[in-house]
């Protein structure tokens, strides 16, 4: 009967045998989903808390690949977090996710290039882990200060000028990183150009970019990441991140005293 019900949903979702990455991607979030049971009306759970992701390889080359894009491009705990809330079953709130890419071939991959390895775990109670200071300094462009720092904060916001104000000149926004109108450079900045947010669940700073302001990316180990306004997540800072805003741009630097 299981044999019957797999081949149902290969025939249905043709893309869980898929090889590319964006294939693998999306049958693992299909195989979670499946996992969720419902536990009364109105009340759907995800039982497990770990969940160990085994990708297969054909080669080594494939595998560095594999690896890169899992990384660094991927976030597949937060993805997996979104599904469930998605499907209206909570994520666990200590869900760990863990992903190993392999070349050795396993009879549990059966013809499918990945597969999960989940349980659940007792909670180990941890001490909060201290969030890290935020440094914000300014490369280019021309603003109140050289150096920002941030501790604690929530939301840090990223523009032109102190205050922006609205048709009826009440303030709608205020900046914490404020560059001034002076220059060519800190021109490019719009008023409301991006914000910084922080994210519970990876312990990080994500940055989005806002709807309608200049060209917001990251240049990050000599690659740039495009940051859209259409993302809701937004992208994870990492230290040493360039941030530009326009062609205004501050440095990230994520200490913990």
């Amino acid at each position: 009967m299981a044999d019957f019900l797999d081949k149902m949903r290969d025939l249905l979702k043709p893309y869980r045998r898929g090889t590319a990455p964006l294939e693998i991607r999306r049958a693992i979030l299909d195989e979670v989903q499946s996992r969720i049971v419902t536990a009364g009306v109105g009340k759907r759970l995800f039982p497990y808390n770990r969940i160990k992701i085994h990708i297969l390889a054909d080669t080594p080359q494939e595998r560095e690949e594999l690896e890169t894009i899992v990384h660094e491009a991927w976030d597949l705990k937060a993805d997996i977090a979104e599904r469930l809330r998605d499907q209206e079953a909570k994520a666990p709130a200590d869900l760990d996710v863990e992903i190993a890419v392999t070349e050795e071939p396993d009879p549990a991959f059966t013809d499918r290039r990945f597969r999960l390895e989940l349980q659940k775990a007792e909670s180990v109670q941890a001490a909060p882990a201290a969030r890290p200071i935020l440094d914000l300094t300014v490369l280019k462009g021309t603003a109140s200060q050289h150096v920002y720092t941030f501790e604690g904060q929530d939301r840090i916001n990223l523009g032109r000028l102190e205050e922006v104000f609205d048709a009826e000149e009440r303030v709608r926004r205020r900046n914490d990183v404020i560059f001034l109108e002076e220059g060519d450079i800190s021109a490019t900045v719009s008023r409301e150009q991006a914000r910084l947010a922080w994210d519970d669940e990876i312990k990080a700073y994500r940055l989005r970019a806002e709807p309608g302001a200049s060209v917001t990316r990251i240049l990050r180990d000599g690659r740039t990441i495009e940051v859209s306004p259409q993302d809701r997540r937004g992208i994870k800072v990492q230290n040493g991140d360039e941030i530009y805003l326009g062609r205004a741009c501050i440095k990230a630097t994520v200490r913990v005293d």
